[in-house]
């Protein structure tokens, strides 16, 4: 596959475009420094195709970093568009709506949704915007908008992220072989399950004082024996039923059923870097049957203990 982008860096250049990828952006000042990357026609064609990027991929990218009024008018266009305030401030209208957009915002709307986004001019304004397209990008914009306020949401600072669109950004000057297009997309599907894993995290500590780090170094620390739904409940000052709902709207896994990968995790550690016997490991992860741990461990691991450690030498 020959990949070829086209980056274009504004400086002293007076925008014209009245439609640029689907998107009306304007600027009220002559004068602008910003840059974007637009992903061509031809090589879009090729990106729906490829078996490593037809999952979701840009179809341009950006960087706002002036401080005159500059607007993004995403208008009955046919991908999805997310914006992501690094510093300044901005305003999105959006079914009659008008919100601030602040330092940590994070907007995102899906294709044919009218929004109209604006920054405010005298702030130091930093915004990254994208869009993206491809066979699971709803899938990737539903986990993202299920916990947000219809369509923003702050994430806060994020270093990583940051340097995620930075590295997409960079694409140009790193030259445009197929290898560096394919992880550049792979780069903004990492950015996306980020985030959608900060919000998931956000909204939760927003809304309950439950704390599943606690929970889980309570689990840690007590591998060598058992603990109840009742027990990991009232460490948490919940009733079981609202415990355990709200461990596994975090993690996706019942809380005892966590606990036990914890331990057969510790054992794949024990099996891979001691010579104890299979029950001396069991016994220390509080199983009096080697037999019952040996057939817990191969149903989570997919082999026997004595398979996973003569693995090592395979």
């Amino acid at each position: 596959m020959d990949y070829i982008v086209i980056l274009i860096i504004y400086k002293q250049y007076k925008m014209s475009l009245n439609n640029f990828d689907h998107n009306k952006l304007s600027s009220s000042s002559n004068i602008t420094q910003d840059i974007r990357l637009v992903i061509p026609l031809f090589l879009l064609n090729k990106l729906k195709k490829h078996p490593l990027t037809q999952g979701t991929y840009p179809v341009s990218l950006g960087k706002i970093t002036h401080q005159n009024n500059f607007q993004i008018n995403h208008d009955n266009t046919e991908h999805h568009c997310l914006i992501y305030c690094q510093s300044g401030r901005g305003i999105l209208e959006h079914r009659n709506k008008i919100r601030d957009v602040n330092r940590g915002d994070l907007v995102i709307y899906s294709p044919r949704q009218s929004f109209l986004f604006s920054t405010q001019p005298g702030h130091n304004n930093a915004f990254f915007w994208v869009n993206f397209s491809g066979k699971l990008a709803d899938d990737f914009a539903e986990r993202l908008l299920m916990k947000m306020d219809d369509g923003l949401a702050n994430v806060g600072i994020l270093s990583n992220i940051i340097n995620d669109f930075d590295s997409l950004l960079a694409l140009g000057s790193r030259g445009y072989t197929a290898t560096n297009v394919i992880h550049a997309v792979h780069v903004l599907q990492q950015a996306l399950s980020f985030l959608a894993l900060q919000l998931r995290l956000t909204a939760f500590n927003n809304s309950s004082t439950f704390d599943i780090d606690d929970i889980e170094t309570l689990m840690r620390n007590n591998l060598h024996q058992e603990l109840s739904l009742d027990t990991l409940a009232h460490y948490s000052q919940l009733s079981k039923f609202h415990f355990a709902k709200k461990f596994k709207e975090l993690t996706d896994t019942a809380p005892i059923q966590h606990f036990i990968n914890m331990k057969m995790q510790q054992a794949c550690l024990e099996l891979d870097n001691s010579d104890k016997t299979i029950k001396t490991i069991a016994e220390s992860l509080g199983y009096n049957d080697p037999y019952y741990f040996s057939r817990l461990f191969k149903k989570i691991v997919g082999m026997s203990p004595k398979q996973y450690r003569d693995s090592r030498h395979s």
